[in-house]
């Protein structure tokens, strides 16, 4: 997060040669305005001692450059202010106002008849002063469509009629009617704290109009399309599907399997197609829940929606992961699963969903959420789906082992039986309690969105409860946390505590192909209650399997003494400019092997170093000089197609041949696309890279890279060739761009990159 930082005393003046925030004051109002770039939004806190912030919820966020005031701000004999960058439309403290339009009056006739279809009718939709016309709009959602009252959720298509047409690069926005929840917050308060642990949309608050009419809060939620995927993932590669509600019922507790727990003779299902015998199906029977259906590709396709095909044969990925699941014998399952799962992921989704009492989840009906089948490592990721049934007052005594002798929720049964993976679950609902669901922190949390939204509650007509029955209801769900804290922390393996990893050295300078070695500190009363220690790492993040090594406290591991609390082991080295991360692991001796993790957050959020380069950057002859990432009409290829571009500028006085220089936009990966033989840039010269995914249409004179580039910001590098040690030659980080806005380099300045009028080819102006 960056902050402006401004001090307004009783004189009303801010401190600084330049202040950042214009402040004014005229006995009734205060007005701020923040500098910086156009489309950089902020919002306002303010502090009497400039340690406890507070979100000033009166002041609305704001662009650059914009004004905001406020006659409820209470003035004391010193308040000072600061503007937070938002995290953008998603942003829960940010209330978005969203403004459709229709011709006539018959939009909800409109809307109601085209529902059973999906059909869309076609608006107009303003969002702060830009109006997009031709929106696609639709109503959405099941029991909340059919049981609730005149608010129903909407899905709109910003790029309905026009492509290009987006929100901060969304193009498509869920609006959630919170059909069940007076409080119009679960939702937001669930994804705003499994976002941290797993890929989960995000989730804000709006309020919407209809042709001037006021339709009420709703929640804002991301659309789980490519948006997402990038997020968490970097690339959209892989397959995806949905494990979808079913039209049956079920108790979560039912057996669709045959008499003695085996599968059909000859796999899948039963001659004829039906269920096993004693299968009811519907939401609980597990069909959906990753069970092994056989090998035959209709049976999957029967009860899974595949939402995005990626591959040649998608299908495959998925069975061959149930396969191994269900089927791999105990003494290979752990080896092998962790092959086909990215366990990790799993175990925070499952201990999520537990925690908050989920009912829309994979413990209870064993469907409602997604699956991503990551190539690269040729793992399956669990992605959340629904939130609107989280916080369910009839769950606050769920058990956190629910299912786990229940063959229909294998993901449920077959890790936690696995004793490293049962540890590593409950240490996961630890830190959930302690970083996120307790008391303190929820309940501030809700008493902030309160502020927020409880005057547009107060204007809503449509809604379907009292002010008062919102203020009971938001009272209830406080309750509801305390009672669900009390017992998940009573709970007699979750109250178990493991060694206390105290910290881990941060390497500052490893270089290329040395070994990195890791000290971690580990605190503990009686020493012989600290039993294994495990260092994990991995060049790829959150996309490969992580390699374990055992950490040693003997002396002979880079440790220091021997006994002396301090375990070492070391890295592998890696080329330059890669980024390692990496978390420790630390086992109890007690009969639980209770564990503990640093981070807590482990895979979640991992520690990391790169790789150092020998190369300083701004040193490097060739530098990435000006690029494009929103491209409609300002330049286009020699197939007449407007496509991202990069401009590579060559500083030096002499030709460089770029034969096997790469250019990446991933961190992780800088070796992504590596530049063809004999090309080559000029002395002070230009080279545009179109960046396309097109690279079947590279030529001598015209080069295509492998990935296209991100509007709403992302990371881009130049690294040498294999023969020269891969060093990072120049590097950058850009955010949001503008259509047919380019983004470079102010020479002489090398640090100074600005949005400009494009120059492709030739230096920037």
């Amino acid at each position: 997060m960056r902050y402006f930082l401004s001090a307004l005393l009783l004189t009303i003046s801010a401190f600084g040669a330049e202040p950042d925030i214009s402040i004014t004051y005229d006995g009734q109002k205060i007005s701020l305005i923040p500098s910086g770039k156009k489309k950089q939004e902020w919002i306002f806190e303010s502090s009497k001692n400039l340690i406890n912030w507070e979100h000033d919820v009166s002041l609305k966020p704001v662009l650059s450059g914009e004004n905001t005031t406020s006659r409820q701000t209470v003035l004391g004999s010193n308040i000072f202010f600061r503007a937070q960058e938002t995290e953008g439309f998603y942003d829960p403290r940010c209330l978005r106002i969203i403004d459709l339009n229709f011709e006539g009056n018959q939009w909800i006739n409109q809307l109601t008849e085209s529902y059973a279809s999906g059909e869309e009718i076609v608006g107009s939709l303003k969002y702060r002063d830009e109006t997009i016309e031709g929106v696609g709009v639709r109503y959405k959602g099941n029991t909340s469509y059919t049981r609730s009252g005149e608010k129903k959720s909407i899905n709109i298509s910003l790029d309905a009629t026009n492509e290009s047409a987006d929100i901060d690069g969304y193009s498509t926005l869920n609006l959630n009617n919170a059909f069940g929840d007076n409080t119009l917050l679960r939702e937001t308060l669930y994804f705003n704290t499994m976002k941290k642990y797993v890929a989960t949309p995000w989730a804000g608050i709006a309020q919407v109009n209809i042709n001037g009419e006021n339709r009420g809060i709703y929640s804002n939620v991301q659309q789980q399309d490519s948006s997402l995927i990038r997020k968490y993932f970097k690339k959209n590669n892989g397959d995806r599907w949905k494990a979808p509600s079913g039209n049956g019922s079920g108790n979560g507790t039912g057996n669709v399997r045959p008499p003695g727990g085996g599968r059909p003779p000859g796999g899948g299902r039963p001659p004829g197609g039906g269920r096993p015998p004693g299968g009811g199906g519907g939401w609980a029977s597990g069909d959906k829940a990753l069970l092994y259906l056989g090998d035959n590709q209709a049976s999957y396709e029967a009860q899974y929606e595949l939402k995005k095909e990626n591959s040649d044969d998608p299908w495959s990925n998925l069975i061959h992961a149930t396969d191994v699941l269900n089927n791999t014998p105990s003494d290979q399952f752990k080896d092998e699963v962790s092959k086909v799962l990215a366990i990790d992921n799993w175990l925070w989704f499952l201990a999520l969903e537990n925690v908050f009492t989920d009912d829309d989840s994979y413990w209870n009906k064993g469907c409602d959420y997604l699956i991503y089948f990551e190539p690269e490592s040729g793992r399956l990721f669990p992605i959340e789906h629904d939130g609107n049934e989280a916080f369910r007052s009839n769950q606050t005594l769920l058990d956190p082992f629910i299912h786990e002798n229940n063959e229909n929720r294998p993901v449920i049964s077959k890790l936690l039986s696995v004793p490293e993976y049962r540890q590593r679950y409950l240490s996961h609902i630890r830190t959930i309690l302690r970083e996120e669901f307790n008391p303190e922190i929820m309940n501030g949390r809700i008493d902030h969105y309160v502020k927020i939204i409880e005057e547009s509650i107060k204007d809503d007509p449509i809604k379907d409860f009292t002010e008062q029955q919102f203020r009971s209801s938001i009272e209830e769900l406080k309750r509801l946390i305390k009672t669900r804290y009390d017992f998940l922390n009573s709970h007699q393996e979750i109250s178990e505590v493991g060694p206390q990893i105290i910290s881990t050295t941060i390497p500052t300078k490893p270089t290329s192909f040395n070994d990195t070695s890791i000290n971690v500190k580990i605190r503990t009363g009686n020493q012989s209650e600290i039993g294994d220690v495990y260092l994990y790492h991995t060049p790829k993040g959150r996309i490969d399997p992580y390699t374990v090594t055992q950490m040693y406290d003997d002396g002979n591991h880079e440790d220091g003494r021997a006994n002396d609390g301090i375990f070492g082991a070391s890295i592998p080295g890696y080329p330059s400019g890669e980024k390692v991360w990496y978390y420790i692991e630390a086992r109890s001796t007690n009969k639980s092997r209770t564990a503990s993790f640093y981070p807590a957050e482990c895979e979640s959020n991992a520690l990391s170093f790169v790789v150092k380069s020998i190369n300083n950057e701004i040193q490097s002859p060739v530098i990435i000089n000006e690029l494009m990432a929103s491209n409609s009409s300002s330049y286009s290829d020699s197939n007449d197609e407007n496509d991202d571009w990069i401009e590579l500028h060559n500083r030096s006085e002499k030709e460089i041949d770029l034969s096997g220089w790469y250019l990446s936009d991933n961190e992780d990966n800088p070796r992504k696309w590596s530049i063809p033989e004999n090309s080559s840039i000029p002395a002070g010269g230009y080279l545009i890279i179109w960046a396309d995914e097109d690279e079947n249409q590279n030529t001598l004179e015209e080069l295509h890279a492998n990935f296209k580039l991100s509007s709403s910001g992302e990371f881009l590098s130049l690294t040498s060739p294999d023969k020269e040690g891969n060093l990072i030659m120049d590097q950058i980080n850009f955010g949001n761009q503008e259509q047919n806005i380019s983004f470079g380099r102010k020479l002489p300045d090398i640090d100074n990159f600005e949005k400009m009028t494009p120059t492709p080819g030739s230096a920037n102006q």
